[in-house]
């Protein structure tokens, strides 16, 4: 409702409290989400966003981690194929 806001950037304070409560519980529950806005001067709507963005990305980092996990383990078996191959 009401008219559109222009994008502004959270302020670093606001980022580090956000990260902080992330660190701590990366779903929020509506009270928290309520207390955290307040404390902060964002809207809720802001601090959910946050979250679920916040969210995305650590899930894409954990998946990086994964596969270079995969990939490591995979290399080291295709190494000692063929070194037993060639016996």
């Amino acid at each position: 409702g009401g008219f559109p806001e222009k994008k502004r950037r959270l302020s670093v304070e606001q980022v580090r409290s956000l990260e902080l409560s992330f660190e701590t519980e990366n779903r929020l529950e509506p009270v928290r989400k309520m207390q955290l806005a307040q404390e902060l001067g964002l809207q809720p709507r802001q601090v959910a966003v946050w979250f679920q963005n916040r969210r995305a990305r650590w899930k894409t980092k954990q998946l990086e981690k994964d596969y270079d996990v995969l990939k490591a383990a995979y290399e080291s078996l295709a190494e000692e194929n063929k070194r037993l191959k060639a016996q």
